[in-house]
C-alpha cells in the first residue's frame, strides 16, 4: 500500500531550553555514590523540544467485517430498509439466569394452582431506536430446546435449536408512547434498576408485556417445588431452560435496542378482610420474576446486513467507510517507517519521545433516518484482531487504542502512542505486522476508581447498540509527534 509522504506544510515548533532545566526534569535526582557522565553531557550544548505536525494519505481501504462477534448487552431488534445505509434485521437469542428465589414467597403461594398468568418483558430505553417509533411491529418468542454454542457470532442461524411450530407467545405493538394504551404493558412492577444492574427511570422504558401460556409458569412453580436443584446453579439451571430465541415476525422500519428481558408470574391467595367487624376471604394478587436475562449469562444477536449500494459505490471509489452492526472496517498500514526516518533524521545523539497522536477527521453520510457516526472507534494490529474480542481484551495503549468521536471537530483522535513507536525502535527492522492496523467501532464499559477521580476500561466489545455509518477521511490524517534531543558535543 502506497503512503504519501510527508507534506512541504510540515509545521516544526522548536523550544530551547537550558540543559540544566531537562536534567533535573528527566533524572530528578543525581547517584550520590559516584559521579556519571551522563550528568555533565546534558550541560552541553541546547535542548529540543520538537512538536512536529505531519500531515499523511493513510492509503486506507474499507474491509468487509461479515463475521464478529455479538455477545453483547445491546441485543437489536427490527428491521430497517434505509437507502442510504442499507437492509438491517436484526433478531436475538438469550439464556435466562434464575433470579428470585421462589422460597421467599409464603407456603401458601408455593402451588402451582395458584398461578393466574405469564408474561416476558422486553424492555426499550426510551427513545433507544433507530427509525420511526410509530412503525407497527410483531415479535414472536420461541423457547430454545437446546444448549446454545459457546462460540456463537452475529450469523448463528437458529434453526434446529427450537421448534418454529411451537411459538411460545407473540405481540403487536409499536415503541411510541403514543400508543401506550395498547402496546405498552402497564402491569410490569417498576424499580430503580433493571435486571442489567442499569438505572431506571420511572415512565423513562418501555415494556413490551408478550403472554405466555398459563401453563408455561405452572411448570416453573412445579420444577422449583419437585426439583429445586435445578434453579440453584446456572448450568444446570441452563439445561432445563436453555433460554428464547425472538424474533420480528412483522414491522419495518424501527431498530430498537432491547436491554433486558424479565420473565414475570402472576397469581392469587386467600387474604382475610374486615369490613365492619365482618371478616372475609378474598383474592389477593401477587406476582414474583423468577426469569431474566443478564450479562453473565449468554446472549447474542443475530444479525443480517445488506450494504447499500450507495455505500458501495463509495468504497468503489476509495473512500473510507466504517458501519455497525457489521459491515465495513477500516484497514491501512501505518506510516511507522516515515516517522522513524523523521526522527532519526535530525543530528543529535540523545533525545526522548513524549507522545504520539494520530488524528481522522470524519462526517457522517446523510440519510433520513438519523443514522449517526460510531460514537467510539478501536485502532488496532490487524494480526491481533481475531483474538482480541475472544480473549475479552481490552485497548493496551501499545498495539491497540481507543477514540472517542470528537463532534466538535469531527475527528477521531487516538493519543498515548507513544509505548508502540518506542517498541518499533528498539526492535530495529518492522515487519508487515508491524505496520498493519484495522479499525474497528467498539463499545466501552468502564468504572470509576474508588477516589471517583479515575475511570477505568472493564470491558470491550463490538458496537452493536445502533446502526451507525461513518465516512473517514484518512486521505487527511494528521499525525503529532513530540520529541526532545539534544547534540552532546
Amino acid at each position: 500500500m502506497n503512503i504519501t509522504s510527508f507534506k512541504n506544510d510540515i509545521k516544526t515548533f522548536r523550544l530551547a531550553l537550558p540543559a540544566t532545566v531537562l536534567a533535573f526534569a528527566a533524572f530528578g535526582s543525581a547517584c550520590e555514590d559516584e559521579t556519571s557522565k551522563i550528568g555533565p553531557s546534558l550541560t552541553e550544548g541546547d535542548i529540543n523540544i520538537s512538536i512536529d505536525t505531519l500531515y499523511f494519505d493513510l492509503g486506507a481501504k474499507a474491509v468487509s467485517n461479515e463475521n464478529y462477534d455479538s455477545k453483547t448487552g445491546n441485543l437489536l431488534f427490527g428491521n430497517i430498509d434505509v437507502p442510504e445505509y442499507g437492509k438491517l434485521n436484526c433478531s436475538f437469542v438469550s439464556r435466562m439466569m434464575c433470579a428470585t428465589s421462589l422460597d421467599q414467597l409464603p407456603d401458601s403461594l408455593q402451588s402451582p394452582e395458584r398461578v393466574d398468568s405469564c408474561r416476558l418483558f422486553l424492555s426499550i430505553a426510551r427513545g433507544d431506536l433507530v427509525g420511526d417509533s410509530l412503525t407497527p411491529q410483531k415479535v414472536s418468542v420461541y423457547e430454545l430446546t437446546k444448549q446454545l454454542p459457546s462460540d456463537i457470532t452475529n450469523s448463528f442461524n437458529p434453526e434446529g435449536y427450537y421448534d418454529p411450530s411451537k411459538c411460545l407467545g407473540s405481540k403487536s405493538f409499536t415503541v411510541s408512547y403514543a400508543g401506550r394504551p395498547d402496546s405498552i404493558a402497564t402491569s410490569k412492577p417498576t424499580s430503580g434498576t433493571n435486571s442489567n444492574g442499569q438505572s431506571v427511570v420511572q415512565n423513562a422504558v418501555i415494556a413490551i408485556g408478550i403472554d405466555l401460556p398459563k401453563e408455561y409458569g405452572v411448570k416453573i412453580f412445579e420444577d422449583y417445588k419437585n426439583n429445586p436443584q435445578i434453579f440453584q446453579w446456572p448450568s444446570t439451571f441452563s439445561e432445563y431452560y436453555p433460554g428464547y430465541f425472538v424474533e420480528s415476525s412483522f414491522g419495518k422500519g424501527c431498530v430498537s435496542n432491547i436491554y433486558g428481558l424479565d420473565l414475570y408470574i402472576y397469581g392469587w391467595y386467600n387474604a382475610k378482610q374486615i369490613v365492619e367487624k365482618d371478616t372475609t376471604w378474598v383474592h389477593k394478587p401477587f406476582y414474583v420474576s423468577p426469569l431474566i436475562s443478564s450479562p453473565e449469562v449468554l446472549s447474542s444477536n443475530n444479525i443480517k446486513y445488506k450494504v447499500s449500494d450507495n455505500l458501495k459505490n463509495k468504497v468503489a471509489n476509495n473512500e473510507s467507510i466504517i458501519t455497525t452492526p457489521g459491515g465495513y472496517n477500516v484497514s491501512f498500514r501505518f506510516p511507522a517507517e516515515d516517522l522513524i526516518r523523521h526522527y532519526k533524521k535530525g543530528e543529535h545523539n540523545l533525545s526522548v519521545i513524549s507522545d504520539l497522536i494520530l488524528t481522522i477527521p470524519a462526517e457522517t453520510i446523510d440519510n433520513n433516518y438519523g443514522i449517526g457516526t460510531a460514537p467510539t472507534l478501536m485502532l488496532i494490529k490487524t494480526s491481533e484482531l481475531k483474538d482480541f474480542f475472544t480473549n475479552n481484551k481490552i485497548p493496551d495503549n501499545e498495539t491497540s487504542f481507543s477514540a472517542e468521536y470528537d463532534s466538535t471537530n469531527n475527528r477521531y483522535r487516538f493519543s498515548s502512542m507513544r509505548s508502540y513507536i518506542l517498541n518499533l525502535l528498539n526492535k530495529g527492522e518492522l515487519t508487515e505486522e508491524d505496520v498493519e492496523f484495522t479499525i474497528v467501532p467498539i463499545s466501552l464499559e468502564t468504572e470509576q476508581g474508588s477516589y471517583g477521580n479515575t475511570t477505568y476500561i472493564t470491558k470491550c466489545t463490538p458496537y452493536t447498540v445502533k446502526p451507525t455509518m461513518t465516512r473517514l477521511h484518512t486521505e487527511k490524517a494528521m499525525v503529532v509527534f513530540t520529541f526532545s534531543s539534544q547534540i552532546i558535543e
